[in-house]
């Protein structure tokens, strides 16, 4: 197994190396670190020594660089052995270098230290394996992880001299349940976060990630401790100062003390750890980014909101690196379209591309990101400015197997083309499709995108897998299978093509489960393995309509997935998100008893639509049905939102449904044949193009200031597996509101009125 990682792992061409070279046995050897060694010279040091230990079975010691060492010696570090040998280049961050002399080994690192080498030593030349974490937080079952150490005892150590530099300084891939990462997991992974959900071990000396990591103004210029004495340090937006939070307002990019200010949060951070060295100076989240005071709004109109934000990312480094030449700070961006800009940025200054619009759907992220026009043409676009890029990918769709192998290994390769410095995907923290699997080939692939692929996932399914390993490579295979049959779909015709499994394969897999349960028989970890993953197969089978399915089957089928749940931790997105009482109620739904202002037995309701804060609220209401009702204010688009989630379930595939909403108007003079609403469709996926904008318009009957239904169209129920929404566009003024109680689809065959109230236009879902 060595030999075939190692050359698997050679393959990159960041690599200079010789060839392997036997040396003593490896009990003999001793580990020698510097007399002033470093924190992570310590802890590396440690590392080998444990694991020395257990690979010869006789303890392993460790010695200062003081005097002579008797008999045979690894170097860990900047030790005074590596200088008198004239091994003192310097090395890049996150590096490596392995060099022999005399049967001495010397392991030394670039900024942050020699972490990774030992890291890389102990898995490429002496056989560990951390292939996965514990999961400690199963009721019944607990998953103890997987660690891999080979007995050496009386063996010759063979080490192949060599330099490494990983072409991403930054690493980060969240596969994981809950919401922060095993420690060990990130060390034996070699990841190197910059975000707040993954952390080195303590005393590493590499936590280099700060809790800065996002939407960071409000933090770092807090409304809590300034607002009331300086209220000019925040934005000035429709004539008032803004107090900000983490999703709404911004600080006054112009005021020279801003960047003062985010310096000394920058510095509390540095106290809390003082290895930290990325910070984010970022934007909050949402869309009240602006600052409009005299200063700022010219500003603004001449440069955009993205280099203004970067000017004052600019600001807080030039004072930053004065006493802190290795931080660096970044700045978050969202979006896909950016030209270089016109202004420069600050060499410690790294632009954090996260393209949402282009990546954060179902099926662009199942594209390789070189494929993707609008992200590919921002990143040569910033390349060629000279800016440092990390970039924020978007990975994982937890309904369904997710066979994003392919593209992953393609877009790693391309970010390395382009020289991206960090690669961050923001992927499930719940537990999606193959997460132990996706997590160490990922890995793997992030230290060395020329890494073989294949031979990873082979490895990685026969030693977690055992006895199942045929059939979850089965398995994986015929996932793999359908997302090759799915990109040449796209590379023909893009609109309308998704993901998806034939009958036969959705049998195929749950055959392969099944045989794979029986194998596992007597062995509670490998079952509880086999189970998450068919928990995630009967979560795709469960999440379409009931009836459709057949009732008989779907009630088996979630019987099953109730005794695989037995096996996912508690924090699993699947338990989160309360999917089995999801699927009895769309059991429930084939015999309810049906609201009695409701249009028909099979019409599907919605009674409460998301409401964005600032924008729309859902409040009590005593002309409402049901004494509530949600209320939009004037020109804000998106601030009412009909999840597809909320009623995609209960859909017939094939069918036509009329749609209508119960609204009233809150205005102040109601103007017959005037526009209302707009009522917009928005897949992800781009899917469904040049779909027709559905209107609201005011009647007579709106004087009287009460609900009334309003016949929006028809909508022709095509995809089951469509994410999305409707969303509205209140077009009142802005101290105007319309109040939406609900929202109906009624199948065409059951609507009884004249079809000449429905407008003759129909959307795609």
């Amino acid at each position: 197994m060595k030999k075939a990682l190692v050359l698997m792992l050679l393959a990159s061409i960041s690599f200079v190396f010789a060839a392997p070279l036997k040396l003593a046995k490896i009990q003999d050897y001793t580990i020698v670190i510097p007399r002033k060694a470093t924190m992570q010279e310590k802890y590396a040091a440690n590392i080998l020594a444990v694991y020395l230990e257990k690979l010869c079975k006789v303890p392993a010691t460790i010695k200062f660089d003081k005097g002579n060492i008797k008999g045979n010696y690894i170097s860990v570090g900047e030790t005074r052995f590596a200088a008198e040998n004239k091994f003192t280049d310097k090395l890049a961050p996150q590096s490596y270098s392995f060099k022999v002399k005399d049967n001495n080994v010397f392991i030394r690192g670039g900024f942050p230290g020699p972490l990774n080498g030992v890291i890389t030593f102990l898995q490429e030349d002496l056989d560990v394996r951390y292939y996965a974490e514990p999961y400690t937080n199963i009721k019944k079952h607990k998953e103890p992880g997987l660690t891999v150490v080979p007995n050496l005892k009386g063996k010759e150590l063979t080490v192949t001299p060599r330099d490494y530099t990983p072409p991403f300084q930054i690493r980060e891939c969240m596969y994981m349940y809950g919401n922060k990462a095993d420690r060990n997991s990130v060390l034996w992974l070699r990841h190197a976060p910059i975000s707040w959900h993954e952390d080195m071990p303590e005393n590493s000396g590499a936590c280099l990630n700060s809790n800065l990591f996002i939407h960071t103004y409000a933090r770092l210029v807090s409304p809590k401790k300034y607002y009331k004495d300086h209220p000019e340090y925040f934005a000035l937006q429709n004539g008032k100062r803004v107090k900000q939070h983490a999703e709404y307002g911004a600080v006054c990019y112009t005021n020279p003390d801003v960047p003062k200010i985010m310096l000394e949060g920058i510095k509390e951070q540095m106290r809390i750890n003082p290895d930290a060295c990325y910070f984010s100076v970022s934007v909050n989240d949402g869309s009240a980014t602006q600052c409009e005071c005299e200063n700022c709004a010219p500003v603004l109109k001449k440069y955009g909101s993205y280099d203004v934000q970067l000017m004052l990312a600019n600001k807080v480094a030039e004072l930053l690196v004065k006493e802190n030449p290795e931080a660096l700070i970044t700045t978050l961006v969202y979006g896909s379209k950016l030209d270089n800009s016109k202004i420069p940025a600050h060499p410690n200054v790294a632009i954090f591309l996260a393209p949402i619009g282009d990546r954060y759907n179902a099926i662009k992220m199942l594209l390789p990101l070189g494929e993707i026009a609008n992200i590919n043409k921002t990143v040569k676009n910033l390349r060629d400015g000279g800016k440092k890029i990390i970039f924020w990918d978007y990975l994982e769709r937890n309904e369904m197997p997710y066979p994003n192998f392919d593209q992953m290994r393609d877009s790693l390769k391309y970010l390395v083309s382009q020289g991206v410095m960090g690669y961050f995907a923001d992927c499930s923290t719940g537990g999606a499709s193959l997460t132990p699997l996706k997590k160490w080939v990922y890995a793997q692939l992030m230290w060395n995108p020329n890494a073989d692929m294949e031979a990873l996932i082979a490895e990685f399914i026969n030693a977690y897998y055992g006895k199942a390993a045929p059939e979850i490579a089965e398995y994986v295979a015929l996932t793999r299978k359908a997302w090759q049959r799915f990109k040449a779909a796209y590379d023909k015709q893009p609109e309308g093509t998704m993901l998806s499994y034939t009958v036969e394969e959705r049998a195929k897999m749950q055959q392969l489960f099944e045989s794979a349960l029986k194998k596992a028989e007597g062995d509670e970890t490998l079952k509880g393995r086999i189970a998450r993953e068919y928990a995630v197969y009967l979560k795709m089978e469960l999440n379409g309509n009931a009836q459709v399915y057949g009732i008989d089957k779907y009630k088996a089928n979630l019987e099953k997935l109730k005794a695989m749940l037995e096996y996912v931790p508690e924090n699993a997105s699947i338990k989160k998100e309360k999917f089995v009482q999801r699927c009895e109620g769309k059991i429930n739904f084939a015999n309810r008893e049906r609201h009695a202002s409701e249009y028909s037995k099979n019409s599907v309701t919605i009674w409460r639509p998301l409401v964005v804060n600032g924008l729309s609220a859902y409040l009590d209401d005593a002309k409402a049905v049901k004494g509530k009702s949600s209320r939009h204010i004037g020109k804000k688009p998106w601030g009412i939102q009909w999840n597809y989630a909320r009623f995609i379930d209960y859909l017939v595939p094939g069918k036509t449904y009329v749609v209508r909403l119960r609204v009233r108007p809150e205005v102040k003079k109601v103007e017959p044949g005037k526009k209302m609403f707009a009522f917009c469709a928005f897949h992800h996926g781009g899917g469904f193009k040049g779909q027709p904008i559905f209107h609201g318009k005011f009647t007579e009957e709106d004087k009287k200031g009460e609900y009334r239904w309003i016949n929006l169209g028809k909508v022709k129920f095509v995809q089951p597996a469509s994410t999305g929404m409707y969303w509205m566009d209140s077009t009142v003024g802005k101290d105007e509101a319309v109040w939406y109680e609900r929202m109906e689809l009624i199948p065409i065959d059951e609507f009884k009125e004249d079809m000449s109230t429905v407008p003759n236009q129909t959307m795609k879902l």
